[in-house]
């Protein structure tokens, strides 16, 4: 008996000691985190119709651009804190005096129909834009005169005519288009909405099947990134109210670019997360400073227009608080390159008031300002037909009203606006918006040399040196701290001289479903760059 007992503790011992492994075992793999599998579909709402699928089309609306997000890629991209990412291009040198950009391409680089992205590709892209029949006149122009040249399948050489520490960013603009499919075909065809059915792209995705309402894009099995997802649905809605009810409901997984009302609506809603970012867009008023114009002659004019837009309550009302002040040239999403130290002037009715007193410009009894017999009144032009702009400018007329400065709003076709008004500077006042992507080089914009016809320097402003060496230091140097203390003194001399009045910079908010992990946003992106880590995502996951 004490025999059996004892042979009987000898054989627990080694199971109880098993048992306890197991637990351990089994306690770590329940630990363990998550680990994603590839499978599942994403479906997004984009309220609109989906139209022309073609990166190099200069007509593309903004659910186009987001659907080439996923089709096409550029050779890199430049983050909101001025770091480079390479994508098509896994290396590059630059030369000594960086007007040589020599790439070399991904060897695993392919086209989704399993062709090697190669530099003919590239090449082929570049002279497209370049061509004179071309239709984009804007990202045309940033390409002038920069020699694109194959020195071999896997590497290509851009040339400058000078030095351009945003050439980077140029380039981030710029999907690679394949030329042995589109090789042959006019410029028309290549850059016009003809690329409406399958395009052939080196993204992440391709697509699947296109329908009234829908685009179904599949993994992309020659893709060099390898998405967890298998399909990436972009389904369409007439309103945004109907895309959130689709979200509400499951059915979709996710709704971009939301309302102040949609922002409220999915904040209550516990099986989505809403993400807000900075964008690099600005809105501002712009100063015809012609000596024929002559109310803005006088800083102290501009500056007490400045002084009397409340920009925050602009953003209030006309926004439903999508955005944030903007205060001068540099978006503050470009971080590394905003000065907070350079201030406008702060909203402050009174002291613009007093501003036009001492400037000669005298309030009569029926409330106008009248100076040497002229009264300071003038026409504010703007565009039309995307909103809020107009809502905007009426906005800014309203507040200049209290301070006996008579704005009458011109509202203008976009097309009309840029031909009629800007390019032959026959304009007072314009409300304009720009996008100045992730570099902070606005040199097209701002530098005397820019102010003929057809250039982006709109102001006609008198040369002034210190602005323009400020301008020309801030692209000729790749050091960003080099580049940050340029553009710090272009700043402060911007918010000295008041050239243009910067109102706002919209925000972008995206609601996604809690099912989609390994989501994530740069802290400021263009809205298409809410798919910049979509390779990351996933729905299926084990231990």
């Amino acid at each position: 008996m004490i025999r059996r007992a004892l042979l009987a503790a000898g054989v627990g011992v080694p199971l109880l000691a098993l048992l306890a492994l197991l637990t351990i075992v089994l306690r770590g793999v329940l630990d363990a985190p998550e680990s994603p599998r590839r499978g599942g579909t994403y479906t997004e709402g984009l309220v609109g119709s989906l139209t022309a699928l073609n990166p190099l089309y200069p007509g593309l609306d903004a659910n186009g651009h987001d659907a080439d997000a996923l089709l096409f890629e550029p050779l890199v991209r430049v983050g909101p804190r001025g770091n480079v990412i390479g994508l098509l291009s896994s290396r590059w040198e630059i030369s000594q005096d960086q007007r040589s950009y020599v790439f070399s391409l991904r060897s695993n680089a392919r086209w989704s129909d399993g062709s090697p992205v190669t530099a003919t590709d590239v090449v082929f892209t570049i002279r497209t834009i370049q061509d004179p029949q071309y239709p984009g006149t804007v990202l045309g122009a940033s390409w002038k005169d920069i020699v694109a040249t194959e020195l071999d399948p896997e590497r290509v050489r851009f040339t400058l005519p000078g030095r351009n520490a945003s050439f980077m960013a140029t380039l981030g603009q710029l999907d690679i288009v394949p030329a042995h499919l589109l090789a042959g075909k006019t410029v028309v065809d290549v850059a016009g909405p003809g690329l409406t059915g399958q395009p052939i792209g080196s993204g992440p995705f391709q697509i699947s099947q296109r329908l009234a309402d829908r685009i179904v894009l599949q993994r992309n099995p020659f893709t060099w990134r390898r998405p967890w997802i298998d399909t990436i649905v972009l389904e369409s809605f007439s309103t945004e109210a109907a895309a959130l009810h689709a979200l509400d409901l499951g059915q979709i997984d996710g709704v971009s670019g939301l309302s102040a009302v949609g922002m409220a609506r999915e904040s209550r809603n516990r099986q989505v997360t809403v993400q807000t970012r900075a964008t690099y867009q600005y809105t501002e008023l712009i100063f015809n400073l012609k000596p024929e114009v002559v109310f803005f002659q006088d800083r102290q004019v501009r500056r007490a227009i400045a002084m009397a837009i409340d920009r925050k309550a602009l953003i209030a009302q006309v926004l439903d608080g999508q955005g944030r002040p903007a205060v001068g040239p540099i978006p503050q999403a470009i971080t590394w390159a905003y000065d907070a130290a350079a201030s406008p002037p702060a909203y402050d009715p009174t002291g613009a008031a007093k501003l036009l007193e001492s400037a000669g410009w005298l309030r009569q009894p029926d409330g106008t300002r009248v100076h040497a017999g002229t009264a300071l009144g003038f026409q504010l032009v703007v565009s039309g037909d995307l909103p809020p702009y107009r809502a905007a400018a009426q906005k800014v007329a309203d507040d200049l009203a209290q301070i006996g400065v008579d704005v009458t709003v011109q509202p203008e076709p976009t097309a009309v606006l840029i031909h009629d008004a800007l390019n032959p500077r026959t304009f007072q006042m314009a409300l304009t918006a720009f996008d100045n992507g992730p570099d902070p080089d606005v040199f097209p914009f701002w530098h005397s040399t820019q102010a003929h016809p057809g250039g982006f320097n709109f102001t006609s402003m008198r040369r002034n040196v210190f602005i323009d060496k400020d301008l020309e230091d801030g692209r000729a140097s790749l050091d960003l701290p080099t580049r940050a203390k340029a553009y710090a003194d272009l700043q402060e001399l911007f918010a000295e001289e008041v050239p243009a009045v910067y109102l706002y910079s919209p925000t972008y908010s995206i609601a996604i479903s809690n099912r989609i992990h390994g989501h994530q946003l740069d802290p400021a992106l263009e809205p298409d760059e809410r798919f910049a880590h979509v390779d990351q995502w996933y729905i299926e996951a084990g231990r």
